[in-house]
Parts: C-alpha cells; sequence; structure tokens
C-alpha cells in the first residue's frame, strides 16, 4: 500500500515537534540584587526577551527583582542547590565565601571606564577566573559585564578624602567597605531595595550605589544633592547559572547566551551614557552640586584603594590570582601608578 507524500511530511512534522519542539522546551528564573525600578534591572529583562526570540523559544527566561526569593547574600547558594536557575549581580555580596568574590566583582579605584573592564572580563582572564571560582558552588559564570563607574549618593558634600571622616556610607562588605574605611568613614551593609530609605530618613549621609544616570532616574537627587560624579566603583554584574542546567544546554543556545550577555555590558553602559548627559544638566538646575574631585584626591584615593587590592590578595589562592591578573591587565595598559 501506497503512503501519500502528504502523509510523510505529516509524520515528519510530528516527530520534529515532539523530539525538537515544546517537549525540549526550558524556562529559567533569574534573580538579580536590584529592585524594578532601576535601569540595570529593566535592561536584564530585555536581556532576557532577547534571548527568547534569539533561541526561538527553546529557552526563556523570567527576571526576579532582587529579594524575591531570596536575599541578595543568599543568591549563590538558591542558584547552586537549583533553587534559582541564575542571578544576574555583583560578586561583591558573597565577600564572606571568599575575597577573590570582591576582587572580581569591582576592582575599587582601578578601571576608569566601562569597556576597560569589559576588557578585563573577555580578555584579561576575569571570566575564567570566575568560572574557576563558582566551580566549588555549582555554579557557571555565562559572562561579566559591568554596570559602569559609579557616582556616589550624598547629602553633604565630600570634597576629597579627608571630608569621608564620620560619613555614615551604604556599601556591600568588601573592598568597597574597607577603603570607606580607611578613608575614615563608617561604612553599613544595605541591600539596595533600602538604600534610597536609609538615605532619605538619614540612617546614611550616602551610599555606593550605581551610575549618575542610573541614580538620577531612581530620585536620589531629591534627596542627596552633592554626588561626587565618576568615582570610585565600577562594578561586575555577571549573569552566574546552575552549572548543571548550562552543561544541558545545545552549544547554540551557550553561544546565544555568552554573547547575549557581553551585548548587556553594551547596552547598560551606551543607555547610561547617553542619559548621565540629560541627568546632569536637569540636576545642576535643580540645585543639585555634582562634586567631581581634582586629580590629586582622586589619586590619594587610589594608593590607599591599592592597599586594599593588596590585602585582599592574601584571602584565598582565587583571590591571589585575581589580584596578579588585575596587575598584568593593568600594567599592559600602562594604567598602574
Amino acid at each position: 500500500m501506497r503512503t501519500s507524500r502528504a502523509a510523510i511530511a505529516a509524520a515528519a512534522f510530528l516527530t520534529f515537534a515532539v523530539a525538537g519542539g515544546d517537549a525540549s522546551a526550558e524556562s529559567w528564573r533569574i534573580q538579580t540584587a536590584l529592585p524594578t525600578a532601576h535601569p540595570v534591572h529593566r535592561a536584564t529583562e530585555r536581556w532576557a526577551a532577547d534571548v527568547g526570540r534569539m533561541t526561538g523559544g527553546r529557552l526563556t527566561i523570567e527576571i526576579l527583582p532582587g529579594g524575591a526569593v531570596v536575599p541578595p547574600a543568599e543568591m549563590i547558594d538558591a542558584v547552586g542547590q537549583g533553587i534559582l536557575d541564575g542571578m544576574a549581580t555583583s560578586s561583591v555580596y558573597f565577600t564572606g565565601r571568599d575575597r577573590a568574590f570582591a576582587l572580581l566583582g569591582d576592582l575599587i579605584g582601578g578601571y576608569q571606564d566601562w569597556a576597560t573592564a569589559l576588557a578585563f572580563c573577555e580578555y584579561g582572564g576575569g571570566k575564567e577566573l570566575y568560572r574557576e571560582l563558582y566551580a566549588a558552588y555549582g555554579a557557571f559564570t555565562i559572562g561579566c559585564p559591568n554596570s559602569g563607574v559609579e557616582s556616589l549618593v550624598s547629602s553633604r558634600p565630600i570634597r576629597g578624602v579627608d571630608d569621608f571622616k564620620g560619613v555614615k556610607i551604604r556599601a556591600p562588605e568588601g573592598m568597597a567597605a574597607s577603603l570607606f574605611r580607611k578613608m575614615g568613614a563608617s561604612p553599613v551593609a544595605l541591600p539596595p531595595t533600602e538604600v534610597f530609605t536609609a538615605i532619605d530618613k538619614r540612617v546614611v549621609d550616602g551610599a555606593d550605589y550605581s551610575s549618575y544616570a542610573m541614580n538620577h532616574s531612581l530620585g536620589f537627587h531629591k534627596i542627596a544633592k552633592y554626588p561626587i560624579l565618576h568615582f570610585h566603583s565600577l562594578p561586575v554584574y555577571e549573569v552566574t547559572v546552575n552549572k548543571a542546567k548550562w552543561d544541558k544546554q545545545p552549544d547554540d543556545i551557550k553561544a546565544i547566551l555568552e554573547m547575549s550577555v557581553r551585548d548587556l555590558a553594551v547596552r547598560i553602559n551606551l543607555e547610561d551614557t547617553i542619559a548621565e548627559r540629560a541627568a546632569l544638566v536637569a540636576d545642576r538646575a535643580a540645585g543639585v552640586e555634582p562634586i567631581v574631585w581634582p586629580p590629586e584626591e582622586l589619586a590619594k584615593m587610589r594608593r590607599l584603594a591599592a592597599e586594599v587590592w593588596a590585602e585582599y590578595a592574601q584571602g584565598s589562592p582565587v583571590a591571589a590570582k585575581a589580584y596578579e591578573a588585575h596587575k598584568a591587565f593593568l600594567g599592559k595598559l600602562g594604567l598602574l601608578d
């Protein structure tokens, strides 16, 4: 008995649908450390939507805000245990586990622009060191973009290193907190979701938070009139997922994820560059005084920061590797004093 061409085609379609269609689709939940209104959180949501389109729906990602499932400092365990499929965050939250998380997450005072920091991730060994570090936690770092040079939020004028004496400053525990202590400030660890209220109620005087434009978009200019422009911090915003989930992905989806995470860095920073100019104009018109430190004060701060790098390098074998990798990369580019 002959089989019609239409019947053969229908059978082939059904076989494909079962083997490679909806049956193989996967959905991940990735939590950030940020509130939903934060520009970086919104950029991460757009990244997730892009991944869904590029994979033809084979991998869809739901982005959850900070604290939706676990607090920021507990995301590393939630990802390793499969409670979350991934996290988009700064590894400085895990400094207590290994000081390498701090050296990789934000080399305080080290990089002066987002492109150089991204270059360390891609070509200076940063991504490989992240993967080595997370292996012990059952996690895998897809990429280590960053969210640009931060501008300190402050409700009081701080025009140099000495002005930090007695200032209460929000900073995650780690290298930033260590640097603030060296400058005479009192760091207070608070999750990102609590920073605005803490400044508004004068629980702290200022905060190590986000870039100038991002801080403006969140309304910090209304409660903190003396931001320090392009200050000390350029935090990594890594995307790390459960290792078993990563290993299950076919090569084309892995490639899509790696390239799209690299593009996430470009998207975040180009959008921020455009937004910063308008934010500065609006803030000055509203009586905000953006403070730019003179080169000599920045140099003082950077020397103190280099002391912190060396101290953190003693924390673990991977911390020592991270320290040497940063020094080699900065030296290669002529960026060490």
